[in-house]
């Protein structure tokens, strides 16, 4: 009996030896398509990087209004997948879309299976697709309850208007590099932009009521903000409120014109402008250890930029005021 079982088991072994070696076959090239299949996956993750990276850089290059040209966004583009290769054959990238605030681009690269090509599969093709766009703010949260005057910009900043094909003034004309300057606040007697009182508004100097504590003040352009009146930061703000701004670059409203006065005055907001704050001088503890003006003056300086925000809460259009304030956001790439 026992003679009987030990030959059965012998048997046993026997069958299953068969069918591991029968199996086995399958069983590796399962695994080898999955390693060409893993690795191809792998290179099209570096393409997608490649070309959201691309899509990006050329949104902020054509916000700033610098290397916009089409060679140059092809450079770009290239660049960027360049800099994302696959592991094995390099990518090459081409902008397939362009125009109202929004570029799109594809990158494409080749792999060669190491084990499909048993199965009579070669290479295989990988793409990837990214979008973007940008815009101007048109509305959102500045960070500090204050407003530019616009003709304090055109007067003290030396910024010349942009106009459009009708003449039409459509923001302003920042410098690539920046300009650096020490605007005072809305009561200054010889700019030609205040009225009697020495302020755009009577008992007003550019503050905005702020929507909660010293923080977010929320405007929209074509919109009207209150003023908070009188020469001192509003209620509610603290000096280390400020200080923590410096070296910060924000974007701040813009406004075109104003009507009432004290409580009643309000600021109609034209657009944003994108500035470092570097010092300041309100008065009391309201101050940096670099004055830029003194006595009744109140001001700030800083640098007005072309600056191109990845991570706003702004709202934004390709129509908006163009005041060197940018909005760059990747976006789902349309169908072919």
């Amino acid at each position: 009996m026992q003679r009987l079982i030990r030959r059965q088991r012998d048997r046993d072994r026997g069958a299953v030896a068969v069918w591991v070696a029968l199996l086995m076959v399958p069983f590796l090239i399962a695994s080898a398509l999955a390693i060409d299949i893993a690795a191809a996956n792998a290179d099209r993750q570096r393409l997608q990087t490649g070309a959201d990276a691309a899509a990006l850089a050329i949104a902020q290059d054509c916000a700033r209004r610098v290397q916009c040209t089409p060679d140059a966004r092809t450079a770009t583009a290239r660049a960027m997948a360049t800099a994302n290769d696959p592991l094995v054959d390099p990518a090459d990238a081409v902008v397939t879309r362009f125009g109202s605030g929004q570029v799109q681009v594809r990158t494409s690269s080749e792999r060669d299976y190491l084990f499909a090509p048993v199965l009579g599969q070669e290479q295989v093709s990988i793409e990837a697709e990214a979008a973007a766009m940008w815009g101007y703010p048109t509305g959102g949260p500045a960070v500090m309850p204050f407003a530019f005057s616009w003709c304090e910009l055109a007067v003290q900043a030396g910024l010349p208007p942009i106009r459009d094909a009708s003449n039409r003034i459509i923001g302003i004309d920042v410098p690539e590099a920046g300009v650096t300057r020490t605007v005072l606040a809305a009561k200054k007697s010889d700019s030609g932009c205040t009225g009697p009182s020495g302020n755009v508004v009577p008992g007003g100097f550019g503050w905005l009521e702020p929507t909660e504590g010293c923080g977010e003040t929320v405007t929209d352009i074509d919109g009207w903000a209150p003023s908070d009146p009188g020469n001192s930061p509003p209620n509610g703000c603290k000096p280390q409120d400020f200080s923590k701004w410096v070296g910060q670059t924000v974007f701040l409203p813009v406004f075109e014109t104003a009507t009432g006065q004290g409580n009643n005055a309000q600021y109609g907001i034209f657009g944003y402008v994108a500035f470092r704050l570097e010092a300041y001088y309100f008065a009391g503890q309201y101050v940096t250890p670099d004055r830029p003006c003194s006595g009744s003056e109140r001001c700030m300086r800083g640098t007005f930029l072309r600056f191109a925000d990845l991570d706003t809460d702004f709202e934004y259009s390709a129509d908006g005021p163009q005041l060197g304030a940018t909005v760059v956001q990747l976006l789902l790439p349309e169908e072919n």
